[in-house]
């Protein structure tokens, strides 16, 4: 079906700014199962009518290719904009090229999904980006935009999205081994084990970091050392060993979020 663009000033969740019909009926069909209100515009043109009009945005998920205006392009109208009515920014694409990926960084997009989207990755990509942009609006004071209250832990969360967002960035474009220690990836994999309540193990942190079990043993050891990590066997099958952050290695890693979040929400 197409998807008509609603009238009035209600505040919207997220704006599909998308010229292919069917892959735009198919995002906002996927985002309003999840609870999200939409629109479509079908060009950047109109995207930035309706993005003027007296209506709160809050999302763009826009393509990159896109005639007349591309994505690109479009972002760069928006850089226009205030910090308090500026949407957060999501690039869409079949094939990013490393010049859009270095662009997209410059123009603050909070992600770039490469199509096919699963469904799972586009409502998490969307809804991080609207953590974040209730965030801002928290320090900024202005109540009109924010979005939800957010708990400490839904604050770390949106940072560990956003940082996981770099890394798939940064994973397209750059040859592994120039980030070859897996310390910090396996500190963040540790993290969100913590928050969804689940175990890791050596095996499952060495896959995650991309590392060989053997340089995972030889680095968490070096975790180990410094007290930010702790390892116990499994009772449930010996063979197996749970890592767990230690309460220290829990606090360095909430610090370093708080921080993270502060400088996001005032840049």
């Amino acid at each position: 079906m197409t998807t008509a663009i609603p009238s009035g000033t209600e505040p919207l969740d997220v704006l599909v700014v998308e010229d292919d019909t069917a892959v735009a009926n198919e995002f906002v069909d996927c985002l309003s199962r999840a609870g999200l209100r939409c629109a479509h515009a079908p060009d950047g043109w109109q995207a930035l009518r309706m993005v003027a009009a007296p209506r709160e945005i809050a999302i763009v998920l826009t393509d990159l290719r896109m005639p007349e205006l591309d994505g690109l392009q479009f972002a760069e109208h928006l850089q226009k904009l205030s910090n308090g009515t500026r949407p957060e920014i999501i690039f869409v694409s079949g094939n990013p090229a490393f010049n859009d990926a270095v662009r997209a960084i410059q123009l603050e997009a909070r992600d770039l999904l490469v199509k096919p989207v699963e469904p799972d990755a586009l409502v998490r990509s969307v809804k991080s980006a609207l953590l974040v942009r209730a965030l801002r609006a928290q320090s900024s004071g202005d109540p009109a935009t924010t979005v939800v209250s957010a708990t400490p832990v839904q604050r770390n969360k949106a940072s560990l999205q956003s940082l996981r967002a770099v890394r798939r960035i940064r994973s397209r474009y750059f040859p592994s081994e120039l980030f070859s220690d897996p310390c910090w990836e396996m500190l963040l994999d540790l993290y969100d084990c913590l928050l969804s309540g689940q175990n890791a193990t050596v095996t499952s942190l060495a896959a995650a970091s991309g590392a060989t079990t053997t340089t995972a043993w030889r680095r968490l050891g070096a975790l180990q050392a410094h007290g930010l990590i702790e390892r116990t066997e499994d009772p449930e099958d010996k063979r197996r060993t749970i890592v767990r952050l230690t309460e220290a290695g829990r606090q360095a890693v909430e610090n370093f979020f708080d921080t993270y979040s502060r400088s996001s929400q005032h840049q």
